[in-house]
């Protein structure tokens, strides 16, 4: 598993078309601000300085499988702390994972709002929905390497913010 390093030579031209084939699976809606900016500066020839910075933001936020299953956008971090309830932490962003087959060819998006909820004793909780579908519905099969994946993403998340209890 990794952070977005994949991209050795990761090109502005191969972003342009990732970008492209983002919006046409999962719409524009499902754009960060920064993939935005960098089409807006596609526009002007610009797009090499959107692309390093873009660039930069995900290697920090974005966790990647190696399968190609699993993707995380870290886009916040929450830290809920109360006298009656044990420590937690919200890691909030967008979690892509396989479409959701439904009975006659009908799918539905594999691109999940939500939060994993990483409680002060160790356990990990996801919330994660589309159209009244959580996400262990759109991994039925892969929830052991749905889980190894989580895991991974919260110990690095951890590490990188300091965020052990």
């Amino acid at each position: 598993m990794n952070h977005l390093l994949k991209y050795g030579n990761y090109t502005a031209s191969q972003r342009l078309d990732d970008i492209l084939d983002k919006i046409s699976k999962y719409g524009m809606s499902s754009l960060s601000k920064l993939e935005k900016e960098f089409l807006a500066a596609h526009k002007t020839g610009k797009e090499q300085d959107a692309h390093d910075k873009l660039s930069k933001k995900e290697i920090e936020t974005t966790f990647e499988d190696d399968s190609g299953y699993f993707k995380f956008e870290l886009k916040d971090i929450h830290e809920i702390e109360s006298e009656d309830e044990p420590e937690e932490f919200y890691f909030l962003g967008n979690l892509y994972v396989p479409d959701l087959e439904l009975d006659r060819g009908k799918k539905v998006s594999g691109n999940l709002k939500g939060k994993i909820i990483r409680y002060s004793n160790g356990v990990i909780s996801l919330d994660f929905q589309k159209d009244d579908y959580d996400v262990f519905e759109f991994c039925n099969g892969l929830e052991y390497e749905l889980d190894s994946f989580i895991d991974w993403v919260v110990s690095e998340i951890e590490q990188k913010y300091g965020l052990h209890n």
